[in-house]
């Protein structure tokens, strides 16, 4: 889609280039969901592609992905063999769109659109990935993911903030994880989604939860839990007033089917 109120293209190639933010500039990066839409509040876009943050860095330390990573990289690496959790964040691009998107959009531009039916949002919670933000003076801060949704389409990034960069520690990325997806059709919205990772050594559980709430939630456990344990809760962590309630399903039924996935992720991890 052609958006006509772009009066100003940027391409800085480096940060301190953009000494002031203002109303009506949006930040560029894959620009799958930019195109998409009508944007008459949009003047002028900043192109994050000039800065060179495109890195993926596998090390010893974990897994690393800059701004401006597309997609399919996840799909393309080789990775350390006892990285079984890296299955959750491929899962997240194969169950996001086609591969002409996944060729185009980025990882961070995922997160950083915040909207329910996000893959990539519950996998990050549920493996405990950080998120460096950095500021147009060059300060910089690290939240975990859990955090940094807050609403439907909304973040914590302020006026001028960038999602720089994804750490995944790999600990983390050495748990089991299952990743499961439900919808009304194949291309469809999620109704809900839950990815699982299961820590053998110590018999935790955590669970990305996404798809039938706005904001991602993580529901842990220190134990393997029972199918009581996990009713009790989502009771607690998942209220029926928070759920998604529209046309596409009651929030009942979105609670019902993430309780169904839940035990089924939960089952495929631990065995």
């Amino acid at each position: 889609m052609d958006l006509h109120t772009i009066e100003t293209y940027l391409r800085p190639t480096a940060l301190d280039q953009i000494t002031t933010w203002q109303p009506g500039w949006a930040w560029l990066a894959g620009g799958t969901w930019m195109f998409s839409e009508p944007r008459p509040q949009t003047h002028t876009l900043v192109d994050l592609h000039g800065l060179g943050w495109s890195e993926f860095k596998i090390t010893s330390d974990g897994l690393t992905i800059g701004a401006t990573c597309i997609m399919s990289r996840l799909l393309q690496e080789t990775y350390p063999a006892s990285w079984t959790g890296i299955v959750a964040l491929q899962q997240a691009v194969r169950e996001l769109a086609s591969f002409k998107v996944q060729n185009v959009a980025t990882i961070a531009g995922n997160l950083c659109l915040a909207i329910p039916a996000g893959t990539f949002a519950p996998a990050m919670v549920a493996l405990d990935a950080q998120y460096q933000i950095i500021s147009l003076d060059g300060s910089a801060r690290t939240v975990p993911a859990v955090q940094f949704q807050t609403g439907l389409r909304q973040t914590i990034l302020q006026p001028g903030e960038v999602l720089r960069q994804i750490w995944v520690p790999a600990a983390n990325l050495e748990w089991q994880v299952s990743y499961k997806r439900l919808c009304l059709a194949s291309a469809g919205l999620a109704l809900t989604i839950v990815v699982a990772a299961y820590h053998p050594a110590t018999d935790r559980v955590r669970f990305g939860i996404s798809g039938c709430v706005t904001v991602p939630r993580l529901i842990e456990f220190f134990s393997i839990p029972t199918s009581e344990q996990l009713t009790q809760a989502l009771d607690r962590h998942l209220p029926l007033a928070e759920v998604i309630n529209d046309a596409q399903g009651s929030a009942p039924y979105r609670r019902h089917l993430t309780q169904v996935l839940m035990q089924r992720s939960l089952q495929a991890v631990i065995h």
